[in-house]
């Protein structure tokens, strides 16, 4: 062969090589991310066992349901004797209610066109009462034959905005545009009004305790107030923080009265027996808003500018707060069905959501004095655990 023949041969074979010799570089870089990935998700396994040790869980402690009508603002909630959970919506003018069971959505609409309900709730014969702030009456809802009835109020354009049922089955409710109280007969139909002695007071959170004396918040006079019906006469105090903001309202079993401060971040305790008031602030700073009671004592809120609900244990003055499981919630209010879970409507995302409090905190481990959040969507589940 000539020395031309063997250059042309030689030539010839170079781009195999290099073919070869790039196919093994490609080989060992493959390799080596391989490597690299498998040693990092050993790290983050072993660095996600510290924090994964019984403490919340995400996936079986939260649950949404979207509600059938698109934008309606769920707002306001209330459970019935049957498990069902009631709700209003402001948008979509309807009430609505959901079966846990099954999970299904039924809707009605109000006969009152734009007429905003405000508020909701269940008395103990099953009836649906609620606000309609813009119609200006109260409405009535038998779920058995599934009829309406409408109460006119007697002063015009008063924006009923807040209702509770006392134990004689009767329906009280705040005026706020109007600076009344009023209770609705529900065995008659009548509505009795009562002037509030502050002016310009913007009456909102209305409950009724064990003695029937009716407790309510003074939103622009800053004041908690107690109406008597047995003596028709009003006490009024003066709330100790200047423009608080009081908004919602609720008495537990030991009738002590609560309330939210939503200026200055806060739940409050007022002492009807001692006349004193003790207050609790809120360690993520989050703004209160719906705000119950369960059967141990302990006070659920709402933090709708925060994406939380919470629960505050009086007693040992310890909080938790869970993120609701959305991107922008905005959980408004709250309410507590017989087997203790918590339901609650959120307005960001429109949906009815559901925490199961046993589920969430394993036994064995307390909550913390500070803050403890949860957020389903990432996944990260944390614990502070006491000293």
């Amino acid at each position: 062969m000539s020395k031309m023949s063997k250059r042309l041969e030689a030539r010839s074979h170079k781009p195999e090589v290099r073919s070869q010799k790039l196919e093994a570089r490609k080989k060992l870089h493959l390799l080596l991310l391989a490597s690299c990935i498998f040693f990092s998700c050993l790290l983050f396994a072993a660095y996600c066992s510290l924090f994964t040790i019984p403490a919340i869980a995400a996936e079986s402690a939260m649950r949404l349901y979207p509600t059938p009508s698109q934008r309606s603002f769920p707002s306001a909630i209330s459970v019935d004797a049957k498990g069902r959970i009631w709700f209003a919506e402001l948008n979509a003018n309807k009430i609505a209610v959901l079966q846990p069971e099954t999970s299904a959505f039924f809707e009605y609409d109000i006969p009152t066109a734009k007429s905003y309900p405000t508020d909701i709730t269940v008395d103990a014969d099953g009836i649906i009462w609620f606000t309609e702030q813009d119609g200006n009456q109260i409405g009535r809802f038998d779920p058995k034959t599934q009829t309406f009835k409408e109460y006119e109020v007697p002063t015009p354009d008063s924006q009923p905005v807040r209702l509770a049922a006392d134990g004689s089955g009767d329906i009280w409710f705040t005026e706020f545009a109007a600076n009344k109280i009023a209770r609705l007969d529900t065995k008659k139909g009548d509505i009795k009004e009562y002037a509030i002695p502050t002016q310009l007071s913007q009456p909102m959170g209305i409950a009724v305790d064990a003695k029937m004396r009716v407790w309510f918040l003074e939103a622009q006079a800053n004041k908690l107030a107690v109406f008597s019906p047995a003596t028709g006469r009003f006490k009024e105090y003066a709330i100790q923080s200047a423009f608080s903001a009081p908004n919602e309202i609720a008495v537990d079993r030991a009738g002590g009265v609560w309330f939210s401060e939503r200026k200055d971040r806060r739940l409050v305790r007022f002492s009807p027996s001692m006349e004193q008031f003790k207050r609790f602030d809120i360690p993520s700073r989050g703004v209160p808003e719906g705000i119950t009671t369960d059967k141990k004592g302990n006070i659920w809120y709402c933090d709708k500018r925060g994406g939380k609900v919470g629960r505050l244990d009086p007693v040992q003055g310890e909080f938790v707060e869970l993120n609701v499981a959305v991107t922008d919630g905005q959980p408004m209010d709250i309410a507590i069905d017989a087997a203790d879970n918590v339901w609650f409507t959120e307005i960001g995302a429109n949906n009815i959501g559901k925490l199961n409090m046993t589920n969430a905190i394993s036994n064995g481990y307390k909550p913390a004095k500070l803050s403890v959040k949860l957020d389903a969507e990432q996944r990260k589940i944390f614990e502070q655990k006491k000293p």
